[in-house]
């Protein structure tokens, strides 16, 4: 931010500032514990800015910053490593204190009041800042409904934000209030007044299972930065609908004939399926009637675990099967969110059939010429061969 001082000798002040800044970055950076976020009550509250850190409350427990040249945040290809974050415990009179609704969460920046970091061996000047946590999420979470409430606030500015080392602002995420400024001069704007805080509800394509960070980028004017948010999880875990599944049966409905059992699976948070051992299940079940609805109206045949939709499960049909339905029944189960889904039964396939092979005819016998046929048959071939005997020409 800009404000007018009281004139000091510059030379003791720039080597005063220049001294503490790099005291501070000299210091090795603690060691950070990605906390782990579930569907419990304030568990995103973990995230909040200013909260000490067990082995140096002077830092911040969860979040890192790091400073870079005016204009090089931008792509985290410019990123360098991302040291301590300072608890702001002596903020400027112009930063408003963070909403009531979020005590946990306080300014944190350089060092202790706030300053500016020296970069340019001059003097203090536009810069881009970049403060980032780290945490877990809990299979538990689904990434389809996973959209944390942030409030925050920022000397200047905060320009973009990252999750995952994704841009949002590149996305056009609007709702995101990204740019903070909007058009207007990101390193002057007075995005910490009391009007300014911005809340926004974090829905996005790029968060991931497991480990994943938050990265602010804040662009700041001489001579003070710093960032604040808290961050609220009402809205976290979404109810989460179960998966669904449906089955289908191909082949011939014949004993002795194999038959493929197959199906879609379906979550609306596009959770993903479990595909492993303990994941989704079938079961080929037989049944006297045509509208089974579940397993365990029919006698199961054969049972087991789907290794996921991708693939399909045979079963070769018996004579018991005769005259009888067979159904494909599939469990799905996802790997987070809410993991088991209803059973559901293919629609009934057959009457199963057994099909008797053609049979080769059988062949007659010649019927036998009695004593009085074979007389006769031998004076018409006396006759045929005499007659052809006269029509020989004389020699």
């Amino acid at each position: 931010m800009f404000f007018r001082s009281t004139p000091q000798p510059q030379a003791w002040l720039a080597s005063s500032l220049l001294a503490t800044a790099m005291a501070v970055c000299a210091l090795p950076a603690q060691a950070q514990s990605p906390v782990t976020i579930d569907c419990s009550p304030n568990s995103l509250a973990q995230l909040n800015t200013g909260q000490p850190s067990a082995s140096n409350p002077a830092i911040d427990g969860r979040w890192r910053f790091q400073y870079l040249a005016a204009y090089a945040g931008s792509s985290p290809a410019n990123w360098g490593s991302f040291g301590d974050a300072a608890i702001v415990t002596s903020r400027n009179a112009s930063w408003t204190s963070t909403p009531a609704n979020s005590s946990t969460a306080q300014w944190i920046g350089l060092n202790a009041w706030g300053g500016q970091p020296y970069i340019d061996g001059a003097n203090f000047g536009n810069i881009d800042g970049l403060f980032q946590v780290q945490f877990n999420l809990d299979p538990s979470v689904s990434l389809g409904s996973f959209q944390p409430s942030m409030t925050y606030s920022a000397d200047n500015s905060v320009v973009d934000i990252f999750i995952n080392g994704q841009s949002q602002l590149a996305r056009g995420a609007g709702t995101w209030g990204l740019p903070q400024a909007g058009s207007a001069n990101q390193f002057g704007y007075n995005g910490f007044g009391s009007s300014r805080w911005l809340t926004i509800a974090m829905a996005s394509p790029d968060w991931q299972a497991g480990a994943n960070t938050i990265t602010v980028y804040v662009k700041s004017g001489n001579p003070a930065m710093g960032f604040a948010a808290a961050i609220a999880g009402a809205n976290a875990c979404t109810a989460n609908e179960a998966p669904s599944a449906i089955p289908a049966v191909n082949g011939q409905p014949e004993v002795g004939q194999t038959l493929t059992g197959s199906y879609s699976y379906a979550d609306t948070e596009t959770d993903p399926e479990d595909g492993s051992t303990a994941g989704t299940r079938y079961q080929w079940v037989r049944s006297a009637n045509a509208d089974l609805t579940q397993a365990a109206q029919g006698t199961v045949l054969q049972s087991g675990n789907t290794m996921g939709a991708s693939g399909t499960v045979t079963y070769t049909t018996q004579a018991a099967d005769d005259k009888a339905y067979l159904y494909y029944c599939v469990t799905p189960v996802a790997q987070r969110g809410t993991l088991v889904g209803a059973e559901v039964c293919s629609a009934a396939f057959g009457p199963i059939k057994t099909t008797t092979p053609p049979q080769p005819a059988t062949p007659k016998a010649v019927p036998l010429l009695d004593i009085w046929a074979l007389l006769g048959l031998s004076g018409l071939v006396a006759g045929w061969g005499l007659a052809r005997a006269r029509k020989r020409p004389q020699a």
